[in-house]
């Protein structure tokens, strides 16, 4: 970072395409945004500014073309109220609504309409801007539930464990996993993104896809596909495969991939067969809505020749619209139907999911997740390349657990792209979400406020302001259309006032136990935000009795992460927290008996873990989730932020099959604990019944 913000066209051109001049980092210090990385920000932006020269005649092209705006490049306003859009010059115009009809007219430097719900198309002379016209809020737990509160579980998809699955959680555990959580009260179960991660990736983190819109293969269940019942050679495989799976307590992806291949590789060769006779579901479906998806399906089979970075493929391979890539999807039919093959049965099964979540008495079924961007050489910006910045990632500034900071390898949006493209990536992958969800959470939503940026080519990396009121009326608009509740994870660096206006649009805001503090003690959980989603950790925190012990903070040590005298001190200040938790329990009346504040116990037991949900059911929040590895007893967390292959992420099973879900003991018990109950101590008087 340099010393002091800089002067001239580079500074007021990086300002001008919403580089952030100056921020704050976590202690409060004041940070600068370097030329360096204001030169490697415009360009990933795709604005020249690598010289004095460029950058100058950048701005001069930014203010002539501002100049000869006659209305504003983008227009947010609420659905079917009257409002005015400022022109800078008279002119006729018409306003092209989303559902076909059109209001016109002609305006002396304002133009007043009432626009319906929707995105609508202003045009006055030969210039044109979108008008979002969104509800005010999206929907909430008491208008879609008739009720202020609900709770459920929380659970890693991959980790569910049952006898028939190939090692790795699967669409049809996920049913069984929502029906077992349904009967004991549950209203939804949320899970890690399901976004593809792609055929041709070795990752197999959730959060790292190729695509936001397509779904991951890889849970799809080979007994559930059509035709597995009367395929007597796909019965066989299956019954092989699970026998040797069933015992570890890590997944093997790798195994699991080349298991899973060669089941479906079988199925779909007599879904071929069986299509050469009939018109079946799957065909209706390609030639349907599955048509979306087609240019994902041939993205697969061009990685399956050429490698999942599309940076790297033959060069009249790197555009979507290429005749070269129209000649390969005809040479390579086969495969590119097995990869449309595949959606088809990812999104029925998932479809499935959802309708067994619901008949089994869930008011809100699947809770999914959105990652916070995708690989770089992914499908999703080759599809759109525009929309994606070039050459940076995503990631965080330097702090005292990352002292270089992050570098998440993921592309970001491009606020200017997504512009340009009336937002349809964003609201694609908002439609994908919430067509099987009754609520969905969006990763990392600080970023639609502004995101930091870590340029590829070395320079620091800087803040990017993103268009935060579009955005979130396009979510409002989505939601609003789906029925779905949507929480916004905002953990971390706030900026003064975002979580406010989140709230006011009506999305949830997360409240996690771990760091609700006020100086050295525990906020009471009846004093959390209304507008908030409940819990103990999330998949990125210690367990409860990790937490409890300090699991967390020997295991960083172990990997040679912090220096002994550092550890120590973290173990001090946890047992500083284990005890203002435990008098925050005795003070609410939930303290198990023999837990004494003064001298807590080292491990929590598994009254302790019940104890403190019940806590957690006195909370303010409208949502509520329960862990399902607290309430199973795990240790181990899911993620361990900052590693890679020194901790084994996303690859923990659950010790629970998921048939036997509604009868464990320890779930059992937190389920009751936060369940109706006629007396939950003095929180129980402030706050509603979770229901």
């Amino acid at each position: 970072m340099s010393a002091a913000p800089l002067d001239g066209a580079l500074q007021e051109l990086a300002e001008a395409m919403g580089i952030l001049p100056r921020w704050h980092d976590l202690a409060g210090t004041e940070q600068v945004t370097g030329p360096d990385t204001q030169r490697a920000l415009l360009a990933a932006k795709g604005v020249p500014a690598a010289s004095d020269t460029e950058a100058r005649e950048s701005l001069d092209d930014l203010r002539a073309r501002q100049a000869a705006r006659v209305i504003p490049e983008e227009v947010v306003v609420t659905a079917g109220t009257e409002c005015r859009i400022l022109l800078q010059s008279a002119g006729d115009w018409h306003l092209d609504l989303e559902s076909g009809g059109t209001q016109e007219g002609r305006g002396d430097r304002e133009i007043i309409v009432t626009p319906p719900e929707g995105l609508h198309r202003l045009t006055v002379g030969d210039q044109s801007c979108l008008v979002i016209a969104a509800p005010e809020r999206a929907p909430t737990v008491e208008g879609v539930t008739g009720r202020g509160k609900a709770w459920g579980l929380a659970a890693a998809l991959y980790g569910l464990r049952s006898a028939r699955n190939l090692g790795v959680g699967d669409y049809r555990d996920l049913a069984r996993a929502a029906e077992q959580a349904a009967r004991l009260g549950a209203d939804f179960i949320g899970i890690n993104p399901v976004h593809a991660r792609g055929a041709a990736s070795e990752g197999f983190s959730p959060y790292s896809p190729t695509c936001r819109t397509a779904l991951e293969p890889g849970h799809i269940a080979p007994d559930a596909v059509p035709g597995f019942e009367a395929c007597a050679e796909a019965q066989h495989l299956l019954a092989r495969h699970t026998e040797a799976h069933t015992a570890s307590n890590l997944l093997d992806y790798d195994t699991h991939k080349r298991l899973q291949c060669e089941l479906l590789d079988v199925l779909f060769r007599e879904s071929m067969e069986a299509e050469e006779t009939a018109t079946g579901d799957f065909a209706a479906w390609r030639n349907g809505p599955g048509r979306a998806l087609e240019w994902f399906a041939v993205f697969e089979a061009i990685s399956l020749v050429h490698g999942p970075d599309w940076r790297a493929w033959p060069v009249d391979l790197q555009s979507s619209g290429n005749a070269a890539v129209q000649r390969f999807a005809a040479e390579h039919a086969v495969e590119v139907r097995h990869h449309a093959w595949l959606q088809w049965l990812a999104e029925g099964q998932l479809s499935e999911v959802q309708a067994a979540a619901k008949s089994a008495g869930m008011a809100f079924g699947l809770y999914l997740d959105l990652a916070v961007g995708v690989r770089p050489g992914g499908a999703d910006s080759w599809a759109a390349p525009a929309c994606f910045a070039q050459g940076v990632s995503l990631g965080a500034p330097p702090d005292a657990f990352s002292p270089n900071g992050q570098n998440w390898t993921l592309a970001p949006f491009s606020p200017s792209g997504l512009r340009a493209a009336a937002y349809r990536p964003f609201i694609q992958m908002l439609r994908a979400a919430m067509a099987h969800a009754g609520i969905i959470r969006i990763d990392h939503i600080l970023g639609f406020n502004h995101s930091f940026w870590v340029p590829e080519c070395g320079a620091p990396g800087g803040y990017v302001g993103y268009p935060l009121e579009p955005l979130l009326a396009l979510i409002r608009i989505e939601a609003a259309r789906a029925g779905c509740i949507v929480v916004g994870e905002d953990l971390g660096f706030v900026p003064q006032g975002l979580r406010s206006r989140l709230a006011d649009a009506g999305l949830l805001g997360c409240a996690v136990l771990q760091f609700e503090k006020e100086g050295e003690s525990f906020r009471a959980p009846r004093h959390y935000r209304p507008t908030s989603l409940a819990s103990a950790g999330t998949h990125d925190t210690p367990t409860v009795r990790g937490w409890w012990s300090g699991w967390d903070i020997e295991l960083r040590h172990s990997l040679g992460q912090t220096t002994a005298e550092d550890c120590a001190a973290a173990l001090e200040a946890r047992a500083g927290e284990r005890g203002a938790l435990c008098r925050l329990l005795a003070e609410e009346g939930q303290a198990p008996p023999g837990l004494d504040p003064a001298a807590p116990p080292p491990q929590a037991d598994d009254a302790t873990v019940t104890a403190i949900h019940a806590l957690l059911a006195g909370a303010g929040s409208q949502l509520l989730a329960v862990q399902l590895d607290d309430a199973l007893g795990v240790v181990e967390q899911q993620n361990l932020p900052g590693t890679t292959e020194e901790y084994p992420n996303w690859r923990h099973r659950y010790p629970v099959a998921v048939d036997a879900l509604a009868s464990d003991p320890g779930l059992a018990a937190i389920a009751s604990a936060v369940g109706p109950a006629d007396d939950r101590g003095p929180a129980k008087k402030e706050a509603q019944q979770w229901a």
